[in-house]
């Protein structure tokens, strides 16, 4: 059978990012081109089905804390950082379009930098800060009595070693009983300048403090007794002469799987940096379950592309289609679709959810974000978008299914600015969307015009507005709280809760032993699909 030309050019394109997709393309870039990427300026090029990747040189030093950003118009491109025998050392940016932000810390400035894909892009190194430009953070004091033993043994001088081995054999973090409760101790082992914990049991990252002139180091919290929980290690954090969040995203150049601990999260994790460690007391051990049990009858995907004439832009949206069909179907449209595909694995979940008979067959609507900038303003209360959705998206949904689905069993869920997102679409749209399950809902945001007086702009929606025909389940995590400016995640979800239970609306509020954090969602997302639609025996 003789292929047409589209029909080649398709296979082609599909082969090409399978490949830079999935990180296969692993051999030496001898074919490549190369490029100087220098401070401040922007590389401007374009891949092809001939040439999809390039690949730079940064000169840099050892410890140079570097950030800048891959910017793709149109088509999801990758960046790698790779070694001289074509080994990818980093990934920065993952099959994404538009602006993207890189951050790390020079370890090897011999490695290459690769941009694969198809499509025109710009690279730009924004910012290079030598070792001697970054100033350590100050730290605090311990409280762990495996870590205070320890501190008498070096003072009579004793080594860290067999504290250090007791450790790989146990796992961290560590978990302590003391009067005071369940004490929960990070650790890193190293001649660093500073360590910090991204994802701690508290609202922000956290410094890890040196004992005396060793090799650890260590922060202790006491926490609830199911505590559930990913966090990163983050040892020699840039603290570049910027300001705000400029400075505090530099944690991300370092962030990486703790080496001590014994359940690293996803298994699909392409190196360090792009994997989290685990924790959950909530289990007769530490161990969560970081592993889907996969499931004989497996739901399928299909995608399209939707524009929408009225946001001016283009996204996929992944449909899954459950497997089972032996009851009415629920319809579920949720936000962040790459995290909830690739990171939750939310279809897998499903398959097993549905399997076991703990909720309906639930078709779900991945609704993926254009770019990061896309992202930032079109989920935090957008009425734009949210007509969008409803004007737009939901009838090419319908049109695909061709099954009726009252807005009664129609679900809208996100989490973070998606959970403000999904609670928005469905105040606006109670006809469309009858349900909204929001996970650590950004309650704390309004718009510029209202953030000197209040912060609590979807509570005051509903204050002012009539009762609407939607039912919210509404989750968040206890360390989620107030950095000191505002009221934060928890205490805004806690308000609106109480302005729904006083307008009469169906509301389920569950808070968790948790913090913002995929990890903690994977699981909040089953609760609040089965709090919704429990099955009856």
């Amino acid at each position: 059978m003789k292929l047409t030309t589209m029909t080649s050019k398709l296979i082609n394109y599909l082969v090409i990012s399978a490949i830079w997709i999935f990180g296969i393309m692993s051999s030496p870039l001898w074919s490549a081109e190369f490029s100087d990427l220098d401070i401040g300026e922007a590389f401007k090029g374009s891949l092809s089905h001939n040439q999809p990747e390039r690949g730079f040189k940064v000169v840099c030093n050892k410890g140079d804390y570097l950030t800048g950003y891959l910017d793709s118009p149109k088509y999801p491109l990758t960046l790698d950082v790779i070694n001289s025998d074509g080994k990818i050392i980093r990934r920065l940016v993952h099959n994404q379009s538009g602006k993207n932000y890189f951050y790390l810390v020079a370890e090897n400035c011999s490695n290459t930098w690769r941009v694969s894909g198809l499509g025109r892009y710009n690279l730009k190194l924004e910012a290079q800060v030598s070792i001697e430009d970054q100033a350590p953070p100050q730290t605090e004091s311990p409280l762990s009595p495996r870590v205070k033993t320890l501190e008498n043994a070096l003072k009579v001088g004793s080594t860290t070693d067999s504290f250090w081995a007791d450790v790989e054999e146990s796992g961290t973090p560590l978990i302590e009983k003391t009067p005071a409760g369940i004490l929960m101790t990070f650790l890193a082992r190293g001649d660093y300048s500073n360590v910090k914990l991204l994802g701690a049991p508290s609202n922000d990252h956290e410094s890890l403090k040196r004992l005396g002139q060793s090799d650890t180091w260590y922060k202790s919290f006491h926490v609830p007794q199911d505590t559930h929980l990913s966090y990163q290690i983050a040892p020699n954090v840039p603290y570049p002469p910027f300001s705000g969040f400029a400075r505090r995203v530099a944690i991300k150049a370092v962030a990486q799987q703790d080496p001590y601990n014994h359940f690293p999260w996803p298994a699909s994790s392409i190196d360090k940096y792009s994997g989290y460690s685990t924790i959950s007391l909530s289990t007769k051990t530490k161990e969560p379950k970081n592993q889907i049990t996969e499931v004989a009858k497996k739901g399928t995907l299909s995608s399209f592309s939707f524009t929408s004439p009225t946001l001016k832009n283009t996204r996929n949206i992944t449909i899954y289609t459950p497997a089972l069909k032996n009851q009415a179907p629920l319809l579920l449209y949720i936000f962040d679709a790459q995290k909830y595909l690739e990171l939750v694995e939310l279809p897998k979940m499903l398959d097993e959810l549905i399997a076991n008979k703990n909720i309906p067959p639930v078709i779900t609507v991945f609704i993926s974000n254009p770019d990061a900038a896309s992202r930032a303003n079109e989920l935090p209360a957008n009425n734009l978008f949210a007509d969008a959705l409803a004007n737009e998206l939901v009838p090419q949904v319908n049109q695909r299914l061709n099954i009726p689905i009252p807005s009664t069993r129609v679900i809208v869920a996100g989490s973070s600015y998606g959970g403000l997102a999904a609670t928005n679409a469905a105040l606006r749209h109670p006809k469309v969307f009858g349900n909204v399950l929001s996970m650590s809902g950004s309650f704390w945001w309004a718009p510029k015009e209202n953030q000197i007086n209040s912060q609590h702009y979807m509570a005051k929606q509903f204050i002012t507005m009539s009762q609407k025909p939607i039912r919210l389940f509404l989750s968040a995590g206890l360390f989620e709280t107030s950095r000191g400016v505002g009221d934060g995640i928890l205490e805004t979800n806690r308000h609106l809760r109480d302005v729904l239970l006083a307008k009469g609306y169906t509301t389920y509020y569950k808070e968790y032993s948790a913090g913002h954090d995929y990890f903690s969602w994977r699981d909040i997302i089953a609760d609040g699909l089965m709090t919704l639609f429990p099955q009856m025996e």
